[in-house]
């Protein structure tokens, strides 16, 4: 058994695909098994932050996948990447960051001329939802805490009478961080009122503000896209090689097994197709939704892959349509799928990972098997 990293964990290979650059995999020590693209592993865990598409659902949007590659981010990225967004957002307001040397941060950020202040937070690793709540209630806490005790050096910054305190996590998965805030806010107003003194570096309309990525997704969009900061993006999810094949239109799932068939040149006895079927379903039904997300959060940048796209798909249906050779169905497909990779990784290597890379290269495939961009010679013909 092979052992290979998928970004920054480890993972045993079970079973590789190459005609298709797939591989059937597990994290080390865990039972799940599913399938991810070839290109996507390495020899070496990659530590590159990056921010998961996960967490940009939109407005009203219910996400049906839940499986995104676990992740990294420092809290040091996390915290350069919030200062980049606040200089960006705030630049009429001169926003000023506060960077933790000597005498320290003072338990902010930065600030602006109105009265905001902002301090970062990021999970050290993956927590239940109970866990990261703990986690946040707690560092929330520690800092309103600074808050109220750092007057002397908060007045020696310049930082006006704070308005509102901002909490920057990349997300949250319980509603008490909301009423624990709330409860903060009343709490440091109840201590202003009865030492006013001690607290006239705090506003009488103060407020407790948690802000997530989400709140920030054109300037994080921005960032990504000039390459302002080294955080990527990730579109990279654990594919199921066993989807509900029901959630996909009967016809595409056809589409896909046929031209799937052609490639392989087998019949319906043969014991990988349904496999390799069955993986190209779970990406196309999950790469609508990446690309969905994408154009509703980050509609440059889908802009962007969608001219590549199309531009490459016209060059795909001309080499098949030049091929007159059932028997080079296999050698014309992985060519597709190595130029298509070198591509995407040419023109989107700087904002999002290899695996998302990987994501993106397979979820189109899927989307040209499924459709009618893609029709290889069967094994009739």
């Amino acid at each position: 058994m092979i052992n290979l990293f998928l970004l920054h964990r480890e993972m045993n290979v079970l079973n590789i695909y190459t005609l298709f650059s797939l591989v059937t995999v597990r994290y080390l020590n865990e039972i799940k098994e599913f399938s991810a693209d070839i290109c996507a592993l390495s020899r070496i865990p990659n530590y590159t932050s990056f921010i998961s598409l996960n967490i940009f659902k939109g407005e009203n949007a219910v996400s049906r996948i839940n499986s995104f590659i676990e992740g990294y981010m420092s809290g040091n990225a996390w915290e350069d990447l919030c200062v980049q967004c606040y200089r960006i957002r705030y630049q009429k307001d001169n926003y000023t960051a506060i960077p933790a040397v000597q005498w320290g941060d003072a338990g902010i950020e930065g600030f602006t001329n109105k009265g905001i202040v902002h301090q970062c937070y990021c999970p050290e690793r993956d927590y239940s939802d109970n866990e990261l709540y703990d986690h946040q209630r707690d560092k929330l806490t520690a800092d309103i805490e600074k808050l109220k005790k750092n007057a002397d050096r908060l007045k020696a910054l310049g930082v006006p009478p704070v308005a509102e305190w901002h909490f920057n996590i990349p997300e949250y998965k319980d509603s008490r961080i909301l009423i624990h805030a709330e409860s903060k806010r009343q709490e440091v107003l109840r201590d202003k009122k009865d030492k006013p003194s001690n607290y006239a570096h705090i506003s009488e309309n103060f407020q407790v503000v948690i802000k997530t990525a989400e709140d920030f997704t054109p300037e994080i969009s921005r960032i990504i896209r000039t390459s302002l900061s080294d955080m990527k993006l990730n579109l990279a999810i654990k594919h199921s090689s066993e989807p509900n094949w029901s959630n996909c239109d009967s016809k595409k799932v056809s589409n896909i097994q046929r031209k799937i068939k052609a490639i392989m040149l087998v019949d319906d006895t043969d014991e990988n197709l349904n496999k390799i079927v069955g993986i190209y379903v779970d990406y196309y039904i999950s790469g609508l939704e990446i690309l969905n997300n994408l154009r509703v959060n980050f509609p440059e940048i889908y802009e962007e892959i969608y001219l590549l796209e199309q531009s490459y798909k016209r060059e795909v249906s001309i080499k098949i349509l030049m091929n007159t050779n059932k028997t080079m169905n296999r050698t014309l497909f992985d060519e597709i799928l190595n130029e298509f990779h070198s591509k995407l990784k040419q023109d989107f290597s700087s904002r999002f990972t290899e695996a998302s890379i990987s994501e993106l290269k397979q979820d189109l495939i899927a989307s040209w098997l499924a459709d009618c961009s893609m029709e290889f010679r069967g094994i009739n013909k």
